[in-house]
């Protein structure tokens, strides 16, 4: 009952304080993509494999002017990033992402949710489809943070004048973006916080960021380790072409007793070109190395990429 009336008391609120301004808004797109990918390790042979996929994207974005100056924008979107792959059910389409933003009109940004303000979530290269990482058997390794913005999480950005400032908190960073209400009895992750830092110079020419994640293990005794990413990118658009380049330093989270340095070393590189204003080419690689002394082998991965955007939605 007292979930009901916060609730409600939430509802009544912006309703009083907000003005004749709203807009309400539907989009997405239906794009195809031929994907070939070439990967070899310094144990296994290099192999290749071809795919044709098809990604779908439905949006939807409220944006309401508050009496106080402030604007509340409400947005979540679905497509096959939000499904459970992890369980391997990748039959359906599932929430990619849903949260709620103030904004003061002076660059800050207050937000609840996931998927909204990026954080250390940074994709280091320019692609026409999904980055290697995101391609099933493209690797073990990836590209850019697992961020906590992939779970629901506070966040704050400030916009200015030498870039973006991002910061986001989650109490439970691997809960998840697609789950109801919040489940507590069966939390197995602490929390989460990271930065990020984002910039645009040259009219928006060039582009880059860094970023800083970490994460907690359950806090017990025997696992109380941290998975933390340091992350950092520059892009450059020439106009049709883009180019980029990019390294992550990943630490998976172990336990107390581990001494050994744990780092994995990724590097990424890419281009792309765009043919027309529907079709697009691009070339990914990336190279993955680690001192840690279990590491079975280096890694190397090319990904050619074409897509073609059939139509658009809304």
């Amino acid at each position: 009952m007292k979930k009901l009336l916060a609730s409600t008391a939430l509802v009544g609120a912006l309703v009083i304080t907000s003005t004749s301004f709203a807009e309400t808004k539907f989009g997405g797109n239906v794009e195809n993509t031929w994907t070939s990918k070439s990967s070899k390790t310094t144990t296994v042979a290099e192999d290749a494999t071809d795919q044709i996929g098809t990604d779908i994207e439905i949006t939807m974005s409220h944006k309401i002017a508050l009496s106080n100056g402030w604007t509340a924008t409400v947005s979540a979107a679905i497509d096959e990033s939000g499904e459970d792959r992890t369980n391997s059910i990748e039959n359906g389409m599932a929430i990619s992402r849903s949260y709620v933003q103030l904004s003061n009109g002076s660059g800050l940004t207050l937000q609840i949710g996931s998927e909204g303000i990026q954080g250390a979530e940074i994709y280091p290269i320019p692609t026409v489809a999904d980055i290697s990482s995101d391609i099933g058997a493209a690797g073990s390794t990836q590209e850019y943070a697992d961020s906590i913005n992939d779970t629901n999480a506070l966040g704050i950005a400030l916009a200015t004048g030498f870039g973006t400032i991002e910061a986001l908190w989650a109490p439970d960073s691997g809960s998840g973006k697609d789950n109801g209400d919040a489940n507590i009895n069966n939390r197995t992750t602490g929390a989460g916080v990271e930065v990020g830092y984002k910039f645009a110079a040259l009219d928006g020419a060039l582009t880059g960021g860094l970023g800083y994640s970490k994460q907690n293990n359950e806090n017990d005794v025997t696992t109380h380790g941290q998975e933390k990413y340091r992350a950092a990118s520059v892009q450059y658009n020439f106009g049709s072409v883009k180019v980029g380049a990019g390294r992550l330093l990943s630490n998976a989270a172990g336990t107390n007793a581990e001494a050994a340095d744990n780092t994995v070393t990724t590097d990424s590189f890419g281009i792309t070109f765009a043919a027309s204003d529907d079709l697009s080419l691009g070339i990914q690689y990336k190279e993955s190395s680690s001192d840690l002394a279990a590491w079975a082998s280096d890694e190397e991965v090319t990904t050619l990429q074409a897509a073609y955007n059939f139509v658009g939605i809304g």
